[in-house]
């Protein structure tokens, strides 16, 4: 059985709105503080200038977050922005 759904291998789509969900590890309430809700807030919010993607609405969940996101032009790779970046550390922090 697979994790995770399959992925497309292609999109045909200009200018795509990605609806992203991420768990913390088994599920743990980690993102419940103010500290580490702060860090995806100000990570979301430069997310443009920073990786090239422009964030829309999102909800952080004691273990897990929902975000959409669209990338601009000469955006860093998906998993670059979500993995890499200070969110991502931060919710890698929390494991």
């Amino acid at each position: 059985m697979h994790k995770h759904l399959r992925r497309l291998e292609r999109i045909w789509l200009d200018s795509p709105i990605y609806f992203v969900t991420a768990c913390t590890k088994n599920r743990r309430a980690a993102l419940a503080n103010d500290s580490t809700t702060q860090i995806f807030i100000e990570e979301w919010r430069a997310a443009r200038e920073r990786h090239g993607w422009a964030v829309g609405r999102y909800v952080i969940m004691p273990d897990h977050v929902h975000f959409f996101c669209r990338l601009e032009l000469d955006a860093k790779k998906l998993s670059e922005f979500t993995e890499r970046g200070r969110a991502g550390r931060a919710a890698r922090s929390t494991r």
